[in-house]
């Protein structure tokens, strides 16, 4: 187990999806690459990058609900919040010197509202008694709440949008 961990940042690379196999059979993971960002407030108001503490990070997501959505939602440029188990990964390079990345097995990620346009909620849908002109789908009221991160229980829809990063 890793350090737990919240990691604003933006995408490097857009997410892909590929088929690992566990010991509980294949499974569905999305991998990508974000570059985290740290800043500081200047006097006069604005921001400015701390260059220092600045650095990719490598995310896997392997909750397979989540990886549909990642795959629908995220792109390169976009900011994103990530949630999740971090820890450094060494290896060695070819020419035998010692390396390390930082890597962080999601539990949630969600866009950071920084680059967001446009949001577009649409009604979820319930099954109702009987069926009539919508084929017995009937939108929830007004007041329904919809999860806006990517981290909603297996029995809860999560958020439908579209959106522009």
């Amino acid at each position: 187990m890793g350090i737990y961990a919240e990691l604003v940042g933006n995408v490097l690379s857009s997410p892909t999806m590929k088929q690992v196999t566990t010991p509980n059979g294949a499974k569905r993971i999305v991998e990508l690459r974000i570059m985290s960002a740290s800043y500081r407030r200047l006097e006069d108001g604005s921001l400015e990058q701390k260059d220092e503490r600045t650095f990719p990070v490598d995310v896997t997501i392997w909750n397979e609900r989540h990886t549909e959505r990642v795959m629908q939602h995220i792109r390169t440029g976009a900011s994103v919040v990530v949630k999740g188990d971090l820890y450094v990964n060494p290896w060695i390079t070819r020419e035998n010197e010692a390396q390390a990345g930082v890597h962080i097995d999601a539990e949630s990620i969600a866009l950071n509202l920084v680059r967001i346009d446009q949001v577009i909620f649409h009604a979820r849908l319930r099954r109702s008694g009987d069926s009539g002109d919508n084929g017995g789908l009937d939108p929830l009221p007004d007041d329904s709440v919809v999860p806006t991160e990517f981290d909603c229980s297996e029995d809860e829809p999560g958020p439908q949008s579209t959106s522009s990063s």
